[in-house]
């Protein structure tokens, strides 16, 4: 189930300090480490979106806590069975929760960098994107894809970035995409397959 926030920039600064206050002190510590704004905002709303989905799919109350995988995958500490991914960007937060292992990952839309899809996508992704009535979309949208598979896998974009859609790496993986593009992002989810 997808929990998503696509109003992050109506908070103002005073909510935004009032939802990092009211965090639990592991939480409040990491928002506080961002120096802007926007970064404890994020921070803080891609949180209460977990809070909210666990409220409302659970009807779990507590703040959760988090236990940190090889490479740095949060889970839930006291409910392994439940998986989660958080994502967010300027235009959006979201968390993403599931039965099975999943990955979630939202960008806002923005003019591609051709050194950037040199460097991270296939020669059948370049001309994919290259070929598109809306290069920057295909491009976000074949990243948030590959973003989300790789948090799924708990591996982050440092490895195999390049091939994560690849046949074998979507093996037993369902990927679907959202384009919001009146609010200016893409998401891409991606669960492992029952």
């Amino acid at each position: 189930m997808l929990y998503l926030n696509a109003h992050t920039d109506s908070y103002s600064e005073a909510d935004i300090e009032w939802i990092v206050s009211r965090l639990p002190e592991w939480r409040r510590e990491q928002a506080l480490r961002f120096r802007h704004l926007e970064g404890r905002r994020q921070s803080a709303l891609a949180y209460d979106e977990l809070c909210r989905g666990l409220r409302e799919e659970y009807g779990i109350e507590e703040a959760p806590t988090f236990e940190y995988g090889q490479h740095g995958k949060p889970t839930l500490a006291s409910y392994p069975h439940i998986h989660f991914s958080l994502s967010h960007c300027r235009k959006a937060v979201g968390c993403l929760l599931s039965d099975r292992p999943c990955g979630l990952d939202i960008e806002c839309i923005r003019p591609l960098r051709p050194s950037l899809v040199e460097h991270t996508m296939t020669p059948i992704e370049q001309a994919l994107i290259s070929s598109s009535p809306n290069p920057d979309i295909a491009f976000v949208r074949l990243w948030t894809q590959k973003e989300a598979v790789l948090k799924l896998r708990g591996t982050g974009i440092s490895e195999g970035l390049r091939e994560a859609l690849s046949p074998e790496s979507l093996q037993g993986i369902s990927v679907s995409t959202e384009e919001h593009l009146a609010e200016g992002f893409v998401l891409s989810k991606a669960v492992l397959e029952g």
